[in-house]
């Protein structure tokens, strides 16, 4: 990536905010963008938009910051290849592993290779990636695994890949 460590902070603000438009629950939830590498991403989300009753995170707040990872990084993966490209959740597995009773970050660390030449093509494409939500250096506190179908456009339509990604990120 060829963004500067200034610009890097402004890059990501800039994203929160496109997100935050575009996705409304973002913005209630605070949800931030604290990394967005081309292989990883953790997004930091404060406790108090999701405090229930207990004192800890209510489990919907923290399965939308975690389901974010995982989507975020295939859609900075396509728009990279220029792939216009459909994302579509078939399912996903989600579990708490532990109480959240202070802010956290969600994070994906990986994902696999796209195929771009299908999806180029109009075709389908499986695949699955996980992410983690993580309250300390400790274990994670939760674990989201999505299953994900992409569909392919070969035409000039845009799919997912509507956030405004600096041009430096395209490969």
């Amino acid at each position: 990536m060829n963004i500067q460590p200034d610009d890097r902070e402004d890059v990501l603000a800039h994203l929160a905010r496109d997100l935050h438009e575009r996705i409304p629950m973002t913005k209630f939830l605070g949800i931030r963008f604290e990394e967005f590498e081309p292989g990883r991403i953790v997004l930091v989300a404060p406790l108090g938009p999701s405090l229930n009753h207990r004192g800890t995170a209510f489990g919907p707040g923290v399965f939308t910051s975690a389901g974010l990872a995982p989507w975020l990084l295939l859609v900075r993966a396509a728009w990279a290849e220029r792939i216009a490209v459909q994302i579509l959740l078939r399912r996903c597995e989600f579990a708490i592993h532990r109480p959240i009773a202070c802010d956290y970050r969600a994070r994906c660390d990986a994902l696999p290779p796209l195929e771009a030449d299908t999806l180029r093509q109009g075709g389908k494409v499986r695949l699955t990636a996980t992410s983690q939500v993580f309250i300390d250096q400790g274990e994670p506190a939760a674990t989201y695994t999505a299953h994900f179908t992409l569909i392919g456009s070969s035409g000039a339509w845009e799919g997912d890949l509507a956030l405004p990604f600096p041009e430096a990120w395209r490969t």
